[in-house]
C-alpha cells in the first residue's frame, strides 16, 4: 500500500477487525434471543461465548478475505492473480475447517463451540418439528391417493 505521496505504508486492518468484531457480536446477540434455556444442556454464557467465536471466525473470513477482494475489484477492476489465489486458497480452508468441526476440537474454546451448535441445532429440529406438525395436519389429498394405492 502507498500513501498520498506515493511512500509505502503499513496495511490498516482496522476496518476489517471492526468488521470481525461486528459479525462476532451479532452471533452473541442472535443466540441470545433466538436461543431458549431448552435448548442448553451447558450454562448460557457456554453457548454465548461459542457463539461469538463462531461469529469472530465468519466474521475474519468476511473482514480478511471478502472485504480486501472487494476493495481490489473497486479500485481498478481487476484482481492480481496471487492474491485472489491466496485469498481464494484462505477461504476454501477456512470453510472446510468449519464444515468439518475443527473449532470444536480447540482445547479451550472448543467445549463452547460444541455447545453452541448443540443448541442452534436443537432450536433447528424444534422448528422443523413444529413445521413437519403443521403440515401432517392439513394433508394434501393428492399424497392421500399415492398412500393409499
Amino acid at each position: 500500500m502507498t500513501g498520498f505521496d506515493g511512500s509505502p505504508t503499513a496495511p490498516n486492518l482496522l476496518v476489517e477487525a471492526v468488521i470481525a468484531l461486528v459479525v462476532a457480536g451479532a452471533f452473541a446477540i442472535a443466540s441470545m434471543i433466538k436461543l431458549r434455556r431448552r435448548h442448553f444442556d451447558t450454562p448460557a454464557w457456554h453457548v454465548h461465548l461459542g457463539a461469538g467465536i463462531y461469529g469472530l471466525v465468519f466474521g475474519a473470513v468476511i473482514g480478511f478475505v471478502l472485504v480486501p477482494l472487494r476493495l481490489l475489484v473497486m479500485s481498478d477492476g481487476h484482481v492480481p492473480a496471487e492474491v485472489s489465489a491466496w485469498s481464494g486458497l484462505g477461504f476454501v480452508l477456512v470453510m472446510i475447517a468449519l464444515r468439518r468441526g475443527l473449532l470444536g476440537r480447540l482445547p479451550y474454546l472448543g467445549p463452547q463451540v460444541r455447545a453452541y451448535r448443540r443448541a442452534s441445532l436443537r432450536r433447528v429440529i424444534e422448528a422443523s418439528q413444529k413445521e413437519l406438525d403443521k403440515l401432517e395436519a392439513h394433508p394434501d389429498p393428492a399424497v392421500k391417493e399415492v398412500r393409499a394405492q
